[in-house]
């Protein structure tokens, strides 16, 4: 059944809803969708909507609800907190992660960063990032859209991630403990993971890091890439938790 995000409305069994702009172009335009189509609507905050093309117009078309639900939340809230890799290799990161259910991205700018993103390029990146992570949930049935937060210093995130429950940064180091044998033993209602650059965090950064009390955690022996860090960290977390 084909998904379309509309922003928080108050619908209800019986109501109908008129769809316009780009999700009707979509639908009913390249999809083609006709009269009595069955349709999902969401709203990204845990509201859907199950109901079905009542009619069809040119530049819109309405949707009658037939049945409206509430999806729970995770009992576990996962905040990403990732250095940007270079090209568009974060657009992949935001897809997955979305896909897997955080509650939250944060973009890092970190001491050994390939890239450096102007402020004012940053804003359209966050943009674009959201858009993804919109079409993410579209496709893997998510009810809750993860935000996407400004791309931001690596220091400024760590000051800001005293209340979180539990607080990991993945680590190549020898003292690094298993991710697995972390996450079996914590049930957290809030958690947020630091994942480094392709060059690493830097000596400085996991001292900020130890400081302030975050865990270091070992993702297997092997150097991952930034993208494949994020999807086994989350994997690990999803399925340890049962999200």
């Amino acid at each position: 059944m084909h998904r379309f995000y509309v922003e928080s409305q108050c619908l209800k069994k019986g109501s109908c809803f008129e769809m316009s702009g780009k999700e009707a172009r979509h639908a009913f335009f390249t999809l083609r969708l006709k009269i009595n189509d069955p349709v999902v609507l969401f709203d990204g905050n845990g509201n859907e909507y199950k109901g079905i093309v009542a009619s069809v117009s040119r530049k819109a078309g309405v949707i009658e609800v037939r049945e409206a639900l509430v999806v729970p939340a995770d009992t576990t809230k996962i905040v990403l907190a990732a250095a940007i890799p270079k090209n568009s290799k974060f657009d992949d990161i935001v897809d997955k992660a979305t896909q897997l259910g955080v509650h939250a991205v944060i973009p890092m700018q970190t001491q050994r960063m390939i890239v450096s993103i102007e402020p004012q390029r940053a804003m359209l990146k966050q943009k674009r990032w959201q858009r993804i992570a919109v079409e993410a949930c579209k496709q893997s049935g998510c009810s809750y859209i993860p935000r996407i937060e400004p791309v931001t210093y690596f220091e400024r995130v760590l000051k800001n991630s005293n209340s979180f429950d539990l607080r990991l940064i993945a680590s190549l180091r020898n003292d690094a403990r298993q991710l697995k044998d972390v996450i079996r033993k914590s049930s957290p209602q809030n958690v947020i993971v630091f994942i480094g650059p392709e060059g690493d965090f830097s000596e400085e950064e996991y001292r900020m890091a130890q400081e302030q009390g975050l865990m270091g955690v070992s993702l297997g022996k092997n150097i991952l890439k930034c993208e494949t860090a994020v999807i086994m960290t989350l994997s690990v977390m999803h399925y340890e938790w049962k999200l």
